[in-house]
């Protein structure tokens, strides 16, 4: 086929830094419940409800005509007829009954709220295993949709792979690992829980490191034109120092400096403070270049 046949459109199919952040916050929330169930702290629960929050914020507000949402909504409940095909309805379904349950979390922790008679219940709802596993469960699958999400986009190869799911539930995991550990720097976690946080983190930065490698890899060796337009502009194009320098330096390769000194030598909290601000930041670097890196699939006629 002569090269005059193939037509690249726009080369870049921005969503926008509102769905980055929205992607964020989503993996520390999500991945954050299922470490809410072996760490049961007040913060860590504040930071989860925050965390939805500000990412169903930027969600909603990246909608061009937000008020259709709730419109729709209601139609559907008053008509009882549900597309659950929809990616979208899915994940609206499993954000909102996530943040409930997260507001059910929150309130047990608050004092004053649980010397209201009628809300006491929420103390002991929140301290039941089974409703925890459902918390930490809804969040895994949030993290889980959020990474579908991108798979369904038609028309942009790059994202059109399985291996994007597991890197937001591992970069997630890492997210929450990091937030563990800096509630530990604050003395709100005991040193136990810090010391298998590390030795955990350790091992999910090399799966994270191999993923995003293979990531790359198999867009460029095996991907069609768009995977390879995008992942060419993640390795060496105008992608590439956010993808070396803050998806693999900063995010993946200090944490793990960091975590090794603290095994083999001794905990610092400073040292552990800067591994978690970094592994966040590492997490959102690899939200965004993934993202923008998304390049449609170039047309052939």
């Amino acid at each position: 086929m002569a090269p005059a046949d193939l037509h690249f459109q726009v080369p870049i199919a921005h969503w926008g830094w509102t769905i980055v952040w929205f992607l964020w916050f989503v993996g520390i929330a999500g991945m954050g419940s299922v470490g809410y169930f072996f760490v049961r702290k007040a913060a860590l629960a504040y930071v989860i409800f925050g965390s939805l929050v500000l990412g169903l914020a930027f969600v909603v507000s990246h909608l061009g005509r937000w008020w259709n949402l709730p419109r729709t909504l209601w139609t559907m409940v008053t008509n009882g007829i549900f597309n659950w095909s929809s990616w979208m309805l899915v994940g609206i379904v499993l954000l909102s009954v996530h943040l409930i349950l997260s507001v059910i979390v929150v309130a047990s922790h608050i004092p004053w709220l649980q010397r209201i008679g009628w809300l006491k219940w929420t103390a002991t709802l929140s301290r039941a295993n089974a409703y925890l596993a459902l918390y930490a469960f809804l969040g895994f699958m949030a993290t889980v949709y959020s990474g579908f999400l991108l798979t369904q986009a038609s028309g942009i190869p790059l994202w059109n792979t399985s291996l994007i799911p597991i890197l937001w539930v591992v970069s997630g995991s890492i997210a929450a690992i990091a937030v563990i550990e800096l509630l530990y720097v604050f003395g709100v976690v005991e040193s136990s829980v810090s010391t298998l946080a590390v030795r955990l983190g350790l091992g999910l930065d090399a799966i994270k490191l191999l993923a995003v490698l293979a990531f790359l890899h198999v867009a460029l060796a095996y991907g069609s034109a768009g995977a390879r337009i995008g992942a060419t502009a993640m390795a060496s194009g105008e992608y590439a120092l956010m993808t070396w320098g803050g998806v693999i330096g900063i995010g993946i390769l200090v944490p793990i400096a960091i975590g090794l000194y603290t095994v083999l030598v001794k905990k610092s909290k400073p040292l552990l403070a800067i591994s978690s601000i970094a592994a966040l930041a590492g997490v959102f670097f690899l939200r965004a270049v993934v993202l923008l890196a998304g390049a449609w699939e170039p047309l052939v006629l």
